[in-house]
């Protein structure tokens, strides 16, 4: 790669760092309102908690509206959240306050660039997010550099259902949300996180309950774009990958997701 390739790469990288913070800034109804996408009473039970401890320090990588940070941290020493947005990073701290945790610490940062001393946390955890990175297999690297080793790092991410509409399933997505950069197959995020972090603890995919597409639509894709999309699928088009239904007239989607928990390889000897 010369010089010309790595400007270029440094500009994509850049034009899409700035889509996400774009995206996000008219994404915030998703995480917000006990009918947000988002929403707690909405969210599914993390399995990475199932094992905390009161000493415990975790990381949140990409941490949204700091959903994780709420549920985690009553029961652990320190979460440390960390997001490219500066609007979800706003919203993190208003829940954080709200809920009166004072365990909390919200920074600024990049996936693929943490501002943190190797081998730092117990726990780091990626929710909902790693399909935003451009680079997975970089943002996963530096989640195992910066935990403890024998720690864990746990990743939960969509997933398409088959390897066939894959890019039927990136298309539709980034026509939601420009910040999309794609999507792994559930049996590539456990081999991407079993190669980087260690050997693999927990491996699921699930698929939760429909809901209306609505929900996740707002201002930053093209909603009509999307619907229509969705519409011919139901009238017999091409496949998305999302499953979708028409439930009192409005359509319902149904989207996978995979849950890939490691720990920690210890260091080898020099």
């Amino acid at each position: 790669m010369d010089a010309t390739d790595h400007d270029a790469t440094d500009h994509d990288a850049a034009d899409h760092d700035a889509t996400v913070r774009r995206s996000f800034a008219r994404q915030t109804r998703l995480f917000t309102g006990d009918d947000a996408l988002f929403a707690e009473r909405r969210t599914p039970p993390l399995p990475w908690l199932e094992s905390l401890d009161p000493d415990m320090i975790i990381l949140d990588v990409a941490c949204g509206g700091g959903h994780v940070a709420a549920a985690a941290a009553p029961r652990v020493r320190q979460v440390v959240g960390v997001d490219l947005t500066p609007t979800m990073l706003g919203l993190a701290a208003d829940r954080v306050r709200t809920a009166g945790l004072t365990n909390v610490l919200l920074q600024r940062g990049h996936a693929t660039a943490l501002p943190f001393l190797d081998a730092s946390f117990d726990l780091v955890v990626c929710r909902a997010a790693l399909h935003h990175f451009a680079e997975p297999g970089a943002a996963i690297a530096e989640m195992a550099r910066v935990c403890r080793p024998g720690g864990r790092v746990a990743v939960a991410d969509m997933v398409p259902p088959d390897a066939r509409l894959r890019g039927p399933f990136d298309e539709l997505h980034r026509t939601i949300d420009p910040s999309h950069a794609g999507v792994l197959l559930a049996d590539e995020l456990a081999a991407l996180v079993r190669a980087v972090v260690g050997p693999l603890t927990r491996h699921d995919t699930e698929t939760p309950a429909p809901f209306a597409v609505a929900q996740m639509l707002t201002d930053a894709g093209d909603r009509d774009g999307a619907l229509a999309v969705l519409a011919a699928e139901l009238d017999g088009g091409p496949a998305t990958g999302f499953a979708p239904r028409r439930v009192d007239g409005h359509i319902h989607v149904q989207i996978p997701a995979a849950t890939v928990v490691a720990t920690r390889r210890q260091e080898e000897p020099s």
